[in-house]
């Protein structure tokens, strides 16, 4: 319908063009009916303008609608962010909003029946998307865990067997997130010496006794820098020409390599050739020892004695225990004089703890090393969203009806108080 009054619009706008256009070509003034006809034209014009006015105000309600209908129950900012400038409103995931979006719009425009073999495919850069979102539980319309009790798993033992349906918690999960502007440097509080004490009242001027005492931190000055977090799709061109199978392939794909990288460089950035410093290589991060070759269960108590210098400092917390999933196994694995389990045993599916806090599993921390603390000071910054672009001017892809595509998260790690977060591993030879 908006394109018929288009339509309609410009044949009466070129109409009166032409008037005019005529009386100027022989040189002469309008005449009354020719004013006439103008102001008629003129009067259709602006009429025909609050009719498409209207016509798009009833498409965005009707959109807006449809957004809503996918929202129910959800809290937060409307999904999109700034990616529904370019005419995203209604998608609900970030694989839709790349394949809603007017760069991918013009790919199918152009490529109405497919990609022909050696065909250039260029569609540029499109944000899809925020760091908050990305990390909402993984996915667009998800609470994120965070906060939520999933997180702090309260060290209840039921004699019965647990149903409660638990998503698998991360690593990604424990640590804090916000946004920033770009680099700077700030404050790390490596250690914290506090002396507070009652003293008692001054008997003279040198009772060394009645000295009130002083606190002390240690600090050290560190970067945050952006980083590219970034990883990329082998597609066939008949999959990024289907825009529903295509979206759906993406969405799994950066729930799984994007999430990996980032959680890699978390932990192990070697804060070296422009790649952040993760927490494993991070001036201030306490260290614990077990001795060599120790049993499973000399670790668990070697944990324990861990929790302890986290929990002594004034506001210190142990959030989680963070494990390769090898270690994990071992000590689900643990069994008494009568082989009995400790834990949950094989028939269980309540919360796997340690000490009360929640086993996280990694692959990105080795075998036999255990990292615990208040993970609120491992943070990571969104600078500038998450970024999704395909191309095939890569190696022989054009050749190969093949497109590359990649996603890209510009953020920033910190880390505020290392000392707030211990390594535990075993001892030298």
């Amino acid at each position: 319908m908006t394109m018929g009054l288009k339509a309609q619009r410009a044949a009466a706008l070129k109409a009166a063009q032409d008037i005019a256009a005529k009386a100027k070509a022989d040189g002469r003034d309008l005449t009354d009916d020719e004013l006439s006809t103008i102001d008629a034209k003129v009067a259709e014009v602006n009429e025909l303008d609050q009719k498409i006015a209207a016509a798009a105000k009833s498409r965005a309600s009707i959109d807006r609608l449809a957004g809503l209908a996918g929202d129910e129950g959800d809290e937060g900012e409307t999904p999109g962010g700034d990616a529904d400038e370019s005419g995203m409103k209604s998608a609900r995931s970030f694989g839709e909003r790349f394949t809603k979006s007017a760069a991918y719009g013009d790919f199918q425009k152009a490529f109405p029946t497919g990609v022909g073999s050696g065909s250039p495919v260029n569609i540029g850069r499109v944000k899809v998307g925020t760091l908050a979102e990305h990390m909402g539980g993984r996915g667009l319309g998800q609470k994120a865990p965070l906060t939520s009790p999933q997180a702090h798993v309260q060290p209840t033992r039921f004699p019965t067997l647990d149903l409660v349906d638990r998503d698998r918690l991360t690593f990604l999960d424990l640590i804090s997130r916000g946004s920033a502007a770009g680099a700077f440097e700030y404050v790390q509080i490596v250690s914290v010496e506090r002396n507070a004490a009652i003293v008692p009242e001054a008997t003279s001027g040198t009772d060394a006794a009645a000295l009130k005492p002083t606190s002390g931190l240690t600090t050290a000055m560190a970067d945050a820098k952006p980083y590219t977090y970034a990883d990329g799709y082998d597609v066939t061109n008949q999959l990024l020409h289907d825009a529903p199978a295509f979206a759906s392939y993406m969405n799994q794909e950066l729930g799984y390599s994007l999430d990996s990288l980032i959680e890699d460089k978390l932990l192990n950035g070697t804060g070296t050739n422009g790649e952040p410093k993760g927490l494993l290589n991070t001036t201030g991060v306490q260290q614990a020892e077990y001795a060599a070759a120790a049993d499973v269960i000399e670790q668990v108590k070697a944990v324990r004695r861990a929790i302890t210098r986290i929990t002594r400092l004034p506001g210190g917390t142990v959030q989680a225990i963070v494990v390769n999933p090898e270690t994990a196994a071992e000590i689900d694995l643990l069994q008494d004089a009568q082989g009995r389990f400790y834990g949950q045993g094989p028939f269980s599916s309540g919360p796997g703890t340690l000490w009360g806090r929640p086993i996280v599993e990694s692959e990105r921390v080795e075998a036999g090393q255990y990292i615990l603390g208040d993970f609120k000071q491992v943070a990571l910054l969104d600078v500038e969203g998450l970024s999704v672009l395909a191309f095939n001017q890569h190696k022989d892809y054009a050749q190969r009806n093949m497109t590359y595509v990649r996603a890209e998260l510009r953020a920033e790690q910190v880390i505020w108080k290392p000392s707030r977060l211990l390594t535990l591993g075993e001892a030298a030879a």
